[in-house]
């Protein structure tokens, strides 16, 4: 009697169904879309509601039930990529056997959405302040930021953190009368899993974490660790270029074409022909999304230096559009990580300190990460964490498939190695195919491919052990 109490004790509490939903026709190759409806505080669930997008692709052949699929970010648009472009989000396979949902999270893309008056990126404030009037201005950009956001999106801003998404979540597979479901996450879609799990354990029936974050780690060990995978990313670039003649900078000493770039650009941008000059710093995170599609970007990030050299960063500023200057996903992406990631800097001496620490770690990238990113980018924030780095002990869910390639920068291997061990029962799937280079595997690797699509219908984990490697040449 005892055990089944537990059981009931364990069990996840009912999320109260929303109506189900009204899809309608959208986009190409039968896509339908419709809405959600969820309380925007999930403390008061009979107050003020926002909506959510949601996109679903009905399974062509044999299906097995329903499939979560998020892109990452935080900022990823899941409904535009599945409705528009599917052969970007998933494998025909999955296409085939699973009803593949898409649901935009509450502040983004097309679902309820955080909206700034300012832009998240000042090129003239700078994240890395070597002085305490720099630090300050950076305190104050942020504030300035985040009060504008609050300003354009109201309460909502408050509301958007990773526990408030796996709740929505969950209201979803409710609306959609669906008693269990199967997950696929990227990136940032690795912690929105991970919350789901730990809340919904019971309501898992598969889920591939694939480029994992591990949410319980404090931002410090965050911080070092991303560090030193950008790092060791800029050296298998430039290694890269070393013994390959289509590289526009082989035969030359890269890293010291790269710091001399930069270091000029410190003095004074890099011009960009038709748009605005580049920083050292622009230039610097720009390359670190160049080495998130290692290898098949290095020949791009190889033009883009050697362009910028000559006076014309064109090239490596086409990237900075996207990744720094975009409103709608530089707005979600802070608005949201600066509600899950406390960055436990108490003030300017405390920053300097972890400051020089990065960049010990990484002499050639000075410390450039998305956690840096983050470390900086929310001192002064108007909004504390609401959902911080805590300990994690996930128990209670069926086998969890965590994913991690060997050379990542954006999510080091360490982190699917420490996340596998605490969710009780997960497997470890390394990807070294390729060199394991480039952020996340799933459609990039097909080695990876093929295993995670196997786990999500199958069920069954990969053996204990398992590593995709390069099949070797005939």
């Amino acid at each position: 009697m005892k055990h089944v109490l537990l059981a009931l004790l364990l069990a996840s509490p009912p999320t109260p169904a929303p109506p189900p939903v009204s899809w309608h026709p959208c986009g190409t190759r039968q896509a339908e879309c419709g809405t959600v409806e969820v309380p925007l505080d999930w403390a008061s669930p009979a107050g003020r509601t926002i909506k959510l997008s949601v996109v679903r692709r009905k399974a062509t052949g044999e299906r097995l039930g329903t499939l979560f699929f998020n892109p990452g970010g935080p900022g990823g648009q899941a409904v535009m990529l599945l409705r528009d472009y599917p052969q970007y989000a998933v494998s025909d396979e999955l296409l085939r056997r699973f009803d593949v949902v898409g649901v935009d999270p509450r502040g983004v893309g097309e679902s309820s959405a955080v909206t700034c008056e300012r832009p998240v990126h000042d090129p003239a404030v700078t994240q890395f302040p070597e002085t305490f009037a720099q630090y300050r201005a950076l305190v104050a950009h942020n504030r300035a930021v985040g009060l504008s956001c609050l300003s354009g999106t109201g309460p909502l801003l408050r509301e958007i953190d990773t526990t408030s998404v796996a709740r929505d979540f969950d209201a979803v597979r409710a609306a959609l009368g669906e008693s269990r479901i199967s997950f696929l996450g990227k990136s940032y879609g690795t912690m929105l899993g991970t919350e789901y799990a730990r809340l919904f354990p019971d309501r898992v029936r598969t889920m591939a974490l694939d480029g994992a974050v591990d949410h319980s780690l404090r931002s410090e060990r965050l911080v070092a660790d991303a560090s030193l995978a950008v790092e060791d990313s800029f050296g298998r670039f430039t290694a890269w270029c070393a013994g390959t003649p289509a590289c526009a900078l082989h035969g030359r000493d890269v890293a010291r074409v790269w710091d001399d770039l930069v270091a000029r650009a410190a003095r004074e941008p890099i011009p960009v022909k038709g748009g605005r000059p580049m920083t050292a710093e622009e230039l610097r995170y720009v390359a670190y999304v160049f080495l998130n599609q290692l290898p098949e970007y290095g020949k791009g990030l190889a033009n883009g230096i050697a362009l910028a050299e000559k006076g014309d960063a064109r090239i490596l500023a086409s990237v900075r559009a996207s990744a720094l200057d975009d409103p709608a996903s530089t707005a979600a992406y802070r608005s949201i990580l600066c509600l899950d990631i406390a960055h436990g800097i108490s003030g300017y001496r405390d920053l300097r300190a972890r400051l020089d620490r990065v960049r010990k770690l990484s002499p050639h990238m000075k410390g450039t990460s998305e956690f840096w990113d983050m470390t900086a980018g929310c001192l002064g924030w108007p909004i504390p964490p609401t959902n911080p780095q805590r300990p994690l002990n996930v128990r209670g869910v069926p086998p969890v498939l965590v994913v991690g390639n060997t050379h990542d920068p954006a999510t080091p291997l360490s982190w699917a190695r420490s996340l596998s061990s605490r969710i009780h029962g997960s497997g470890l799937l390394v990807n070294d195919e390729n060199g394991g280079d480039g952020h996340s595997s799933y459609l990039r690797a097909a080695c990876a491919t093929a295993r995670i699509d196997d786990y999500l219908v199958s069920g069954e984990l990969p053996p204990a052990g398992t590593v995709c490697r390069q099949a070797p040449a005939p």
